[in-house]
């Protein structure tokens, strides 16, 4: 793996005018970068721009958000709408930076894309300068599943034969005002509201005629149903009162016997002797605490781990995740190939740099760069 400075080149994106493309890493905070290896000019600053970390003799340091992945992922199979919101924002940016006087021409590996957000990389570097329209009309049609659905497809057409603008691209269709023939013959013209029906001026009565409409008679009111309430009225029911005959018939109250015993027994309790048995049960728990004292110091003592032990941790704690070793440091007799499970811990015989490659199951492997020793490794599984 090269090394450039305090960053790790992790593979190369492009080959683009004589510059290569890196998806690099800081080595202290493991922050991804984005490095332009040849990189010369001057950088440009604004909205939709990578920002400038650091400028090195030999290679520009860009950010590069969190989460974020380069738009070549998406060739040949991005869906209509979100590649319309995409070229919208690229269209934004670009009209933006041509407004300070810069011509870029987009591809795919110097974009990346998070969710609705798209950032450009390398902007202000010599050798990516170009016709941004044809570059933005080549990138539709390279990313788009389905060209012919594409609902850009026309004004980008337009635009690819300089019928139309960047401008017409943020403006909704039914506010276009047409600069030429769309393809199919079809102008694209500006929708004005459908016009409005006048207003009849009420026709005049004719004289000893009021000119009120005449109002219907009255409905006779109705009447309305009586309504019949019912209310529940508790019954009292009065309990018979017993008969002589049955009040003789009812069973009395049982008596209660009370049975009581002397506490003294009927015969003299004669009680054995324990003082033997307390002095067995005493020599027996002292044997065995000096039977366990022995076993301690008789113990054999470990040997002193000679390794490093670092802790994988997930976040979420319930998700689970396999950490592969792919290679290790000079020195290191750790063989490739072995695998770890986080959450957990994993030991390292030497220290330095270790390169790892992580598995979440239904998700992408990533590899990571891990420094030994250092604080405990977070997956986050989003």
């Amino acid at each position: 793996m090269e090394v450039l400075g305090k960053y790790w080149l992790r593979r190369i994106l492009a080959r683009i005018a004589g510059i290569t493309v890196y998806e690099g890493q800081e080595a202290p905070t493991g922050m991804p970068v984005m490095i332009l290896k040849g990189a010369q000019g001057r950088p440009v600053e604004g909205e939709g721009v990578l920002v400038l970390l650091e400028m090195l003799p030999e290679a520009w340091v860009l950010e590069w958000p969190l989460g974020a992945v380069p738009l070549s992922q998406y060739l040949g199979v991005a869906e209509g709408g979100r590649l319309e919101g995409w070229m919208k924002a690229l269209a934004q940016t670009l009209l933006a930076l041509k407004a300070q006087g810069v011509a870029f021409a987009p591809v795919p590996e110097l974009c990346l894309v998070k969710g609705k957000r798209l950032w450009l990389g390398g902007v202000g570097v010599k050798g990516l300068e170009g016709d941004p329209e044809k570059a933005l009309v080549a990138l539709a049609r390279a990313l788009a599943a389905d060209w012919q659905a594409f609902p850009l497809r026309e004004r980008l057409e337009a635009l690819e034969r300089g019928e139309a603008r960047l401008e017409d691209l943020l403006v909704p269709e039914a506010r276009l005002v047409s600069h030429g023939e769309a393809p199919g013959g079809r102008a694209l013209q500006e929708v004005s509201e459908p016009p409005q029906k006048p207003v009849e001026a009420p026709k005049e009565a004719p004289e000893g005629m009021s000119a009120e409409p005449p109002q219907k008679p009255e409905d006779p009111p109705k009447p309305s149903p009586k309504r019949l309430v019912v209310e529940p009225v508790e019954e009292v029911v009065q309990a018979p009162s017993p008969s002589p005959e049955a009040a003789e018939k009812t069973p009395s109250r049982p008596r209660v016997i009370r049975i009581e015993e002397k506490d003294e027994p009927p015969f003299p309790v004669v009680e054995p002797s324990r003082r033997k048995d307390r002095r067995g049960l005493l020599a027996l728990l002292l044997l065995f605490a000096l039977l366990g004292l022995l076993g301690l110091f008789l113990r054999p003592k470990p040997a002193p781990s000679q390794g490093y032990v670092m802790e994988f941790r997930t976040d979420p704690p319930t998700e689970r995740a396999e950490v592969i070793l792919l290679e290790g440091p000079e020195g290191s007799k750790m063989a490739p190939g072995q695998r770890f499970t986080a959450p957990g811990r994993a030991e390292f015989d030497q220290k330095g740099v270790y390169r790892l490659r992580i598995r979440v199951p239904g998700r992408d492997p990533v590899d990571y760069l891990l420094e030994v020793p250092g604080p405990p490794l977070t997956i986050k599984v989003r």
